[in-house]
């Protein structure tokens, strides 16, 4: 029991700290048939509607953002969770994976995007809890998808 509480919470923190590059979003893109009109319309693919876990949602306030989501296993191993915090001051971000971790936080910096990604190879419970420490006005945008 402990060993899967410690494996769980080391493969997330390993993938906290992977940096996130064009190239390995760029293959998460499906390929379209080839056609002209197929082309046009690969720029702007959305992900797949049931890979969503946290619609786009817009949070304004002094209130902290809080919100939760169950990677499933059959919809794929990898989930990203995209914050853009457009305040001019920092934001903090807590991550909750199952009930028995301890919270992961990063720093979401002023006028800027950050991506976090998750790795979870069974059923796993996500919770987001995203503040400022010093009572700001907040003002981001969060969505968080899940893909193979």
């Amino acid at each position: 029991m402990w060993l899967k509480k410690i494996m769980g919470a080391a493969i997330v923190c390993s993938v906290l700290l992977m940096p996130v590059s064009t190239l390995d979003a760029e293959s998460r893109i499906r390929a379209e048939p080839s056609s002209k009109a197929a082309n046009a319309a690969e720029e702007s693919v959305k992900p797949d509607p049931n890979a969503l876990l946290i619609l786009e949602t817009h949070h304004q306030g002094r209130t902290a953002y809080t919100g939760s989501f169950t990677m499933v296993a059959d919809n794929g191993t990898l989930a990203d969770i995209i914050i853009e915090n457009h305040s001019n001051h920092p934001m903090y971000m807590n991550l909750y994976v199952d009930d028995y971790s301890e919270p992961m936080e990063t720093t979401i910096s002023k006028n800027s995007k950050k991506t976090v990604n998750l790795l979870a190879l069974q059923d796993t419970d996500v919770k987001v809890y995203i503040y400022s420490r010093i009572g700001h006005d907040m003002d981001l945008s969060i969505r968080a998808e899940q893909f193979r």
